[in-house]
């Protein structure tokens, strides 16, 4: 489940599984899984779950994810979060993952056998700081979920990747991403309403306003900030004052506010 394992209590007839999550969250994070599966420890706080025949495969892909839950730590702050889980699901999970406090869910197609997939972990995990402590306050400002969660994302990846290669390596992702963007306006159509960061969502379902475009104008907007306030260092600061700023429902305007007091000469 969305929280951590505390303890079980067996009868004769039942086991009472007991769980507890110290963090408020929101009603979309809330996951409980049900089924035939087993574990197995990465590290002490890091575990991959998946069906039994599956676990041998799901641990040689995921076992580097305690090396990218520290690279997030060093670049947003400490995880408060207790136990970062994986659970790699059936192929009729119909998203790349799912970032549920505790238990982020992944989708089998991951397994690719070479590791060559795990970023997918890296923006999961990032949405441990952007996204699950601080939630939008509602699906019109989702770039603030997403957005702050692919810049994060990538600051990772470029830790990851080390001091010499890891800047090199961020900005690749920014322009792959920016690629990604200009194709998704081109299929809504550049005057589209929806490809606004910030969009309307009055009598629209957000399921249709679902693309990258919050993914990717969200990084690609925080990315331009960075280079107005001093470059890669400097906006870190901004992610970690963010993430701090937790168990809050944030809006676009009082983002902006969280900027003007952090950069007040901008």
């Amino acid at each position: 489940m969305s929280a951590v394992s505390v303890r079980s209590e067996e009868t004769d007839t039942t086991t009472t599984y007991f769980f507890n999550q110290k963090i408020p969250i929101p009603s979309y994070l809330l996951a409980i899984v049900i089924g035939d599966i087993v574990s197995r420890d990465i590290s002490s706080r890091v575990r991959v779950w998946s069906e039994r025949a599956n676990i041998d495969k799901c641990y040689s892909e995921f076992e580097d994810t305690e090396t990218i839950l520290k690279a997030a730590e060093a670049v947003a702050g400490e995880y408060v979060w207790g136990r970062y889980d994986l659970l790699v699901l059936p192929p009729s999970f119909p998203y790349g993952g799912m970032e549920n406090p505790c238990l982020t869910f992944v989708t089998p197609t991951l397994l690719a056998g070479d590791k060559s997939l795990v970023n997918v972990v890296a923006h999961e995990i990032a949405h441990s700081w952007t996204g699950n402590l601080v939630t939008n306050a509602n699906w019109e400002h989702f770039w603030l979920n997403e957005g702050f969660t692919v810049f994060l994302e990538r600051k990772i990846l470029g830790e990851l990747a080390g001091p010499e290669e890891g800047e090199a390596v961020r900005q690749a992702a920014h322009l792959n991403g920016l690629i990604s963007l200009k194709y998704a306006i081109e299929v809504f159509g550049e005057d589209n309403p929806l490809t606004a960061l910030n969009v309307n969502l009055d009598g629209v379902d957000p399921d249709d306003a679902f693309s990258s475009v919050p993914y990717e104008k969200g990084s690609t907007f925080l990315f331009y900030l960075e280079t107005l306030v001093g470059g890669h260092p400097c906006l870190t600061i901004l992610t970690q004052l963010y993430s701090r700023a937790c168990i809050q429902k944030h809006h676009i305007r009082s983002v902006r506010q969280l900027f003007q007091i952090t950069f007040p000469k901008c």
